[in-house]
């Protein structure tokens, strides 16, 4: 099992992936069951009965409570065992009750905080700018499923340098590696509680993705700037744009982009994306080709590399524990997660703390 960041917002799924029946997934190396109360709100419980641990998610929703497949105790979105048909009142047993976790529903997911339920706080959710704005961005999204630590999908985002080896067709096919980096300058900002990488590239064509869907030439130098703005433990609010000489920034062709990543065991992770636009944007045949250059990159091209990184690390999921060379372009995933590692040991120190206090209370 992995050791992760517990007092803050992970994305349990997209709000359209659950509906009135029993939706199940691993995070954070728990099964989970999620359902939607008669009001529409959700809940989420651990997927396992308490009495016999059959999966809860086999079982069906009554009213606003969940109901056992195997011998029908009903928990309420709370995880209180509500009703028991083997007593004659048919009451509840709150020897069975089980674990249950905050959940809120913004930007098109709902997220959960598997730490102290007492400190779960809606305003702990970053604002992610194009989200807020539907009446100027358009927006297609997807899931992957990687096998590999969320950490190394962190490391894949906060450091670009990656595109002109692994993306060329994104990057500008025409031009090396080379030209490319060496257009390009980066500027790392580190933040109280974020961090994040500023790229800007100037005097080259705008990308082949731009020019196809947003109407630039192949020789028109633009300047194309993109920000990945890291939120522990593994979300990323990604604005991205090209605009030319002639153009104000502000009305150049944008493409921001949000990721989410959220373990589902030490070993693999649910990877979620929405990706926005400001032009075109009632155009259905450019959702799809968004989609398909997203599969593109995401699916084909990074996801394998993480994977065949994970394959190398063997078991391991902390790569520093590796010894890993460095390069320049590393400041901002080293960075990352070293602040998370900070974050991970404080907070349980402050658990180790709170427990130990417990216990002398007790005494």
């Amino acid at each position: 099992m992995g050791t992760y960041l517990k007092n803050c917002w992970y994305a349990a799924a997209f709000s359209d992936e659950v509906a009135d029946t029993p939706f199940a997934r691993t995070l954070l190396d728990q099964p989970m069951v999620i359902y939607r109360r008669s009001d529409g709100s959700p809940a989420m419980l651990l997927d396992r009965c308490p009495h016999r641990f059959a999966p809860l998610s086999m079982g069906k929703v009554v009213g606003d409570d969940l109901q056992c497949p195997y011998h029908g105790l009903r928990f309420n979105g709370s995880g209180a065992c509500v009703a028991n048909p083997h007593m004659k009142s048919g009451g509840p047993l709150k020897a069975a009750d089980t674990l249950a976790y905050p959940l809120m529903e913004k930007y098109g997911f709902i997220w959960f905080w598997p730490g102290d339920p007492a400190r779960a706080d809606e305003d702990a959710m970053p604002r992610i700018d194009f989200l807020d704005r539907p009446d100027r961005f358009s927006t297609v999204k997807n899931r992957l499923h990687v096998r590999g630590n969320y950490q190394l999908i962190v490391d894949n985002l906060l450091d670009l340098s990656h595109a002109a080896f692994i993306h060329p067709q994104f990057s500008g096919a025409e031009r090396s590696p080379e030209e490319l980096l060496a257009a390009t300058k980066q500027r790392l900002e580190r933040r109280e509680r974020s961090l994040a990488n500023h790229r800007t590239r100037e005097g080259l064509p705008a990308p082949a993705a731009t020019r196809k869907l947003f109407g630039y030439d192949d020789h028109t130098p633009v300047t194309s700037r993109t920000t990945m703005i890291w939120h522990p433990p593994a979300m990323l609010d990604f604005p991205a744009g090209v605009w030319a000489d002639d153009e104000p920034e502000e009305d150049g062709a944008h493409i921001p982009q949000f990721h989410v990543i959220t373990p589902e065991t030490a070993l693999s992770s649910h990877y979620f994306f929405i990706n926005g636009r400001n032009r075109r944007r009632d155009d259905p045949e450019v959702d799809a080709a968004m989609l398909a250059m997203f599969e593109l990159a995401f699916k084909q091209q990074d996801e394998p590399i993480i994977e065949a990184v994970q394959a190398r690390m063997g078991e391991v999921t902390d790569i520093d524990a590796l010894n890993p060379v460095l390069l320049q372009s590393d400041a901002a995933p080293v960075t990352a997660r070293r602040m998370l590692a900070a974050m991970i040991a404080a907070e349980a120190q402050e658990t180790a703390k709170a427990s130990a206090t417990l216990r002398a209370v007790g005494e």
